[in-house]
C-alpha cells in the first residue's frame, strides 16, 4: 500500500477521533487548498521537457489513459452496486 494511502488513513482516524481538524489545521489546509494549482506546475514542466518523448510514445500513452479510465469507470459502477445492494441502517441502535 502506497506511503500517501496510509498517511490519509491515519490523518482520517486522527481527525475522526478528535472530532474534526482544530482551528491552524483547517486554516493550514485552507492556505494550502488555495495554491494547489501550484502542485501541478512540476508536472507539466516534466512533460514540456520530455515532449519530444510523448510525442514518440502517444499511442501507448494514450491506450494507457483510455484503458485505466474505463476500468476506473467499471470499478466505480460495481463498487455502487455492490453498495446499492447493501441494506440501509436503521439508526435506532437495534441490530437486525
Amino acid at each position: 500500500m502506497p506511503g500517501p494511502v496510509i498517511g490519509m488513513a491515519l490523518l482520517f482516524a486522527a481527525l475522526s477521533l478528535k472530532k474534526g481538524p482544530s482551528e491552524t489545521l483547517q486554516s493550514t489546509s485552507t492556505t494550502l487548498l488555495s495554491h494547489l494549482s501550484l502542485l501541478f506546475v512540476p508536472a507539466g514542466v516534466g512533460i514540456i521537457v520530455h515532449l519530444s518523448r510523448v510525442a514518440d510514445e502517444w499511442p501507448a500513452l494514450l491506450a494507457a489513459l483510455v484503458v485505466s479510465t474505463f476500468v476506473s469507470m467499471a470499478v466505480t459502477a460495481l463498487v455502487m452496486k455492490a453498495l446499492a445492494r447493501k441494506p440501509a441502517a436503521t439508526g435506532d441502535g437495534s441490530a437486525s
